[in-house]
Order: C-alpha cells, then structure tokens, then sequence
C-alpha cells in the first residue's frame, strides 16, 4: 500500500542531491553548447576534411544508443587518456579518472550533436540582409558574428536550449551505472533500504516533472523579455 509517509522522507531525500544534480546538468549544457557551436560553423562554412570529421562524428554518436557509448567510454576514455598524457610526457594515472567525468564527457559529445543541429537552426533563423548589411559597413568576420548573428540567434534558441537542459538532467540518471549518484540513483538507493520502490520511483518522477515546468517557465519568460527589448 502506498505509504505517505515514506513518500515524504524519500522526497527529503532525494532532494538533498538535487544540486549536484542541476550541476552536472549545467556542465553538460555549457560543454555540449560550445562543441555545438564549433560543430555548426565547421557545417556552416564547409570547412575542407573538417566538415567531413563532422558528419561522421554526428552519425556515430546519433546511432548509438547513450547507454553503450557511456559503457564504451567508461573502460575506453581512461586508457585513451593515459596514452594522450604518456604521449605528451606527464606523469599522471589517468586510471583514476572519476566516473563523474566519463559521465559529463559522454553526455556532453551525445548532446552536442544535437545542439549543433540546434545552433544551426538559428544561424539560418538570422536575416541574411542584416549580414549584408553589416559587412557593407566594414564589419569584420568576428564583428559581424558577435554583434549581429549571435544575439539574434541566442533568441532563436532559447526554447530548444530549455528543452536540451532537460534532457541533459534525466541523462544524468545513467550516472548510476558507473556509480554516479543523481537524483534517480538516490532514489534508487533508498528504495533499495526499505523495499519502498513505488513511492521512491513516484517522488523522482514528481521532482523530474516539477524541474522541467520550471526549467519551461523560465524559458518562455526569458525569451519574452529579450524579444520585448
């Protein structure tokens, strides 16, 4: 029977790894964004052999489900790893790296591919008379990309970029393959104490929900604000 009590401890519980949770999440999102933003200018401007690297990169990482590419760079990342450094002659163990990173690193280059389809979006989303605009008054490359494209972009972006935030925080929750403890592990762990699963899996469903109504409304407020501006 579904136990009221146990619900709200487990609630408790869980929400006491909630911030290292939305932190991890943050990581995520930061990384994944600016590898997208490098992975869409080089498809952008069809950089030579580069934009070739991409679109393998991209198809190999969409392929493959999350979950194997989190158990392949977890026994795969550290030795890569330890053959960068002994390449470059530092002593470091790269045997100890911690699952926390394997976990950021994975979910950061699956995501990034879809934030690059994202940025891309609203680069096109910019018009184009305004780059013409600006580079007939001189601006340069850069001038041009700060000042013009990206802003305007940004906006374009702001929905998607919620929706990535959410998707970044329930990847988290593979964490607890590799021993990460999120806010799906806790409760996980604390279901496992007292055989309380329902009301456990019930209050991380609750806190999940919860998380992306907010993560929305600050979202749609936020891109009304700038539009209005």
């Amino acid at each position: 029977m579904f136990d009221l009590e146990a619900s709200y401890e487990m609630f408790l519980g869980i929400l006491g790894v909630l911030p290292e949770t939305l932190l991890i999440a943050i990581t995520i999102l930061v990384l994944s964004t600016l590898l997208g933003v490098v992975l869409a200018l080089i498809q952008q401007y069809k950089i030579p052999v580069l934009v070739q690297l991409t679109k393998l990169f991209k198809l190999f990482l969409r392929g493959t489900p999350m979950v194997v590419f989190l158990y392949l760079m977890y026994y795969a990342l550290p030795a890569i790893g330890q053959f960068i450094v002994t390449l470059l002659g530092i002593d470091y163990n790269m045997n100890n790296m911690s699952p926390l990173v394997i976990l950021i690193v994975t979910v950061s280059l699956t995501l990034s591919t879809f934030q690059s389809e994202i940025i891309r979006g609203s680069f096109l989303a910019v018009d184009p008379g305004q780059i013409e605009a600006a580079q007939s008054l001189g601006y340069s490359f850069s001038q041009t990309f700060t000042r013009i494209v990206a802003p305007q972009a940004f906006v374009h972006a702001i929905p998607d970029f919620a929706n990535s935030f959410t998707v970044a925080i329930k990847a988290t929750s593979l964490g607890f393959l590799i021993t990460v403890i999120d806010i799906f592990a806790q409760a996980k762990i604390m279901a496992a104490q007292n055989f309380r699963f329902v009301e456990a899996f019930m209050m991380v469903a609750l806190i999940y929900w919860g998380i992306g109504i907010l993560i929305t409304k600050f979202a749609d407020r936020y891109e009304n604000d700038v539009r209005i501006k």
